[in-house]
């Protein structure tokens, strides 16, 4: 099959779009022929649309991804766009109006809520992938060790965040953390400064750009604060997330980001509250419980998703 991809895709998964994009183009590569076009190569987009037997769409869904989704349909009769985020209101607006002729891959039910398809198209259901063969728990001196690594200390307690300094993703809830070092990992993508030197000002440590080995972050951490209220600034299931989780380590959520509950994790896996201010003791308590295995009870390689991606696009899976 000649599987067309349009997206952002650099050979760097420190975003969640591209991250999903990436994997899958990868796996898909080893038995198909896969065409890759940017967002913005639009000579490119229109060549490689008309070769394609299908097109996937890995982009925001917004204004701009409805307008390019219709040229794309009139060029590629089997068109998908894969949502990783609730639609925008304009997207939404506009496909109400006009639907577009595409069927539509999304990570939640509530993501497909306001998406409206023409008949002989679909809404369907994909699952997240992760790679459970790099991001495993370690020994208590390879924690250490990683620490050192690092040069942080190696017996006081850690709370990490991987993602971008961005606002909206609530990370000034950090400075409710105390008695415990403190690291996010910033992609650089969508930065802050005022978020940034919020942060700095407390003493949370800042590594910014792409990391080869994000897993040794994870590894050498204590607990994962995942401070996000709203699934506007993040892809509604977050990988960061499991990622922590398949390291062994728990993660610290808000209620109203009520996706987190979609993730299938052991107990105190996922530990969610309704303020701030909840969050000091609730990682006091989880750091007198810590994991040696993985805290996730459900989980798929990038492997598993891409051969059930593939089965709804040959029409092999119901």
């Amino acid at each position: 099959m000649r599987i067309h991809i349009i997206g952002t895709i650099n050979g760097e998964t420190n975003e969640g779009m591209r991250n999903i994009a990436t994997h899958l183009s990868r796996e898909f590569q080893k038995e198909n022929m896969v065409l890759q076009s940017g967002l913005r190569e639009l000579h490119k987009i229109i060549v490689n649309s008309i070769k394609a037997d299908v097109t996937l769409i890995f982009a925001r869904a917004n204004q701009l991804t409805y307008y390019l989704s219709r040229l794309v349909t009139k060029l590629c009769r089997r068109t998908w766009i894969i949502l990783v985020q609730k639609p925008d209101r304009q997207f939404s607006m506009l496909n109400a109006s006009h639907p577009l002729a595409c069927s539509y891959l999304s990570l939640t039910e509530g993501d497909l809520v306001d998406v409206s398809v023409l008949p002989g198209q679909e809404k369907r259901l994909f699952h997240v992938g992760i790679k459970k063969e790099k991001f495993v728990s370690v020994s208590l001196d390879k924690k250490k060790a990683l620490r050192a690594k690092y040069g942080l200390e190696s017996n006081k307690p850690l709370v990490i965040h991987v993602g971008h300094c961005s606002a909206g993703r609530g990370l000034e809830d950090f400075l409710y953390v105390n008695d415990v070092q403190k690291l996010v990992v910033a992609s650089g993508m969508f930065e802050s400064q005022e978020v940034v030197s919020a942060l700095e000002n407390d003493g949370v440590r800042i590594i910014r750009g792409y990391l080869e080995n994000v897993e040794e972050i994870y590894q050498m951490a204590d607990v994962y604060l995942f401070p996000t209220k709203s699934t506007e600034f993040v892809i509604s299931i977050p990988l960061s997330v499991m990622e922590a989780l398949s390291c062994g380590i728990p993660v610290i959520g808000y209620e109203s980001f009520r996706n987190l509950q979609e993730i299938k994790g052991k107990k105190d896996a996922i530990n969610l509250v309704n303020d701030p201010s909840e969050i000091s003791d609730l990682v006091k308590r989880l750091l007198n419980n810590p994991s040696s295995k993985s805290l996730l009870s459900d989980s798929y390689t990038w492997d598993e998703v891409a051969t059930q991606v593939m089965g709804i696009l040959q029409g092999d899976e119901k």
